[in-house]
């Protein structure tokens, strides 16, 4: 709901400074084209989170870059609706630190069994490779001379096409540091596909030029990992040209 809030309220600070047309703010007639389509290149801030309690001593996640490419098709209801199908081109990235407490049984110095707390430490590095098909109802509005605003909302479907990660594991426990600096080239495995909601708003000029920004919300489980849980997200701004 958050991000829901902060989209209107850019689009409106955004649509209240430019010039009223003398056309319908809502233009119900029917449209001279049915069909209509467009090509869409941009950037995307993205994040795959894990459940807080599987690491419970640290569990971040960090937001990283990556890029969106694809087209979209417009079916147009009315001037004001259409349903736009499209099919996306995605790279993701991010970050992650986790840390996680565990007891292990030993012995102290009067050959009592007790219980040595070590410490699991992993940083690193990961990107991925999607394909993401959306279906979202867009809205639209004549906000000024040859400007038109949409509103789009409506679900997606994201497929896994490649992922890699790399970092380091570290082992330390209370009477010292033991590093390991064994490196490895894998991260926990994603599941190869989930879905999630696409939201957000954007601008077309002059019939054919647009700008866009919109944020994914994954609904399903991001790692196949037993336990793991967490949810896909992203930020995507895109700019196009409709035909």
């Amino acid at each position: 709901m958050k991000h829901i809030k902060q989209i209107i309220s850019s689009v409106m600070a955004v649509s209240a400074v430019l010039p009223v047309s003398a056309q319908k703010f809502l233009d119900t007639s029917a449209p001279d084209r049915l069909l209509t389509m467009g090509a869409r290149i941009g950037v995307n801030s993205s994040n795959a989170t894990v459940k807080d309690d599987v690491y419970d001593l640290w569990n971040k996640n960090s937001w990283g870059t990556g890029f969106d490419l694809g087209v979209v098709a417009d079916i147009n209801i009315r001037n004001f609706i259409a349903i736009q199908p499209g099919i996306f081109f995605q790279s993701r990235s991010g970050d992650f630190t986790y840390a996680s407490r565990f007891w292990v049984p030993g012995e102290n110095e009067n050959g009592e069994v007790v219980n040595e707390a070590h410490d699991i430490v992993q940083y690193g590095h990961n990107r991925n490779y999607n394909i993401y098909v959306p279906i979202v109802a867009s809205l639209r509005f004549n906000v000024g001379n040859k400007v038109k605003w949409s509103v789009d909302f409506g679900p997606y479907v994201n497929f896994l096409l490649s992922s890699s990660g790399h970092g380091s594991i570290y082992k330390l426990r209370y009477e010292g540091i033991d590093q390991l600096p064994a490196l490895y080239e894998t991260e926990a495995e994603r599941n190869s596909c989930d879905f999630g909601l696409k939201i957000g708003s954007g601008f077309t000029f002059f019939s054919h030029y647009y700008i866009g920004i919109h944020y994914m919300g994954g609904m399903s489980n991001v790692w196949k990992t037993e336990g793991m849980g967490g949810r896909n997200k992203a930020w995507t701004f895109t700019a196009g040209y409709n035909f």
